[in-house]
């Protein structure tokens, strides 16, 4: 029994049904990860993961995944978006924590603001949903969420912090599962 083999039914009982995965083939390569899907019963939002990036980062405290939960008509948006940073960290070689910066020059995604993410705590999911246990209760895989964030919110991030992100984003009751929400820099 492979020591992640509770990482399915966490990801279903807090993201919803797992409804397909991309092949790992990207083209004419090889990725060394699967993108997931998974829609809630309700249906309001989608979430894309990835599956198989945890063998990319030894070294972490704990091996990660990604995942990126946007309202349900944006999943090219979350897949461009978890497909992207994923291809970034696999290519370097490198791993991300919460609080890290994920930023591109110019917008990276067509027709929003956002130019990269800000590597989190899922904001609507609670801490129980960072963490996958094992059957014994010893945490074995951290579930890293990836918040769109524009240029200047990066900014903002970067000099100040990202409490003060969190702030503005709380006092302007921002809907961060909306990629085309106003950027509050």
């Amino acid at each position: 029994m492979s020591r992640f083999s509770e990482f399915p039914a966490h990801v279903e009982h807090y993201l919803g049904r797992i409804r397909g995965a991309d092949s790992p083939e990207a083209g004419s390569r090889e990725r060394g990860y699967h993108l997931v899907y998974c829609d809630p019963p309700h249906g309001g939002h989608i979430s894309v993961l990835t599956s198989g990036l945890r063998s990319r980062t030894a070294g972490a405290p704990l091996p990660h995944e990604l995942v990126c939960t946007l309202h349900h008509g944006q999943e090219l948006y979350a897949r461009h978006l978890t497909g992207v940073v994923a291809e970034l960290l696999e290519e370097s070689n490198s791993r991300v924590g919460p609080g890290a910066l994920i930023m591109n020059d110019r917008a990276l995604l067509p027709d929003t603001s956002i130019s990269g993410a800000l590597a989190a705590p899922h904001p609507y999911l609670g801490e129980d949903f960072d963490v996958v246990r094992d059957g014994s209760g010893e945490a074995v895989l951290r579930l890293i969420t990836l918040l769109p964030i524009s240029r200047g919110e990066s900014q903002l991030v970067a000099r100040y912090g990202s409490d003060v992100l969190y702030d503005r984003w709380q006092e302007q009751e921002t809907d961060l599962l909306d990629i085309f929400r106003p950027s509050v820099a």
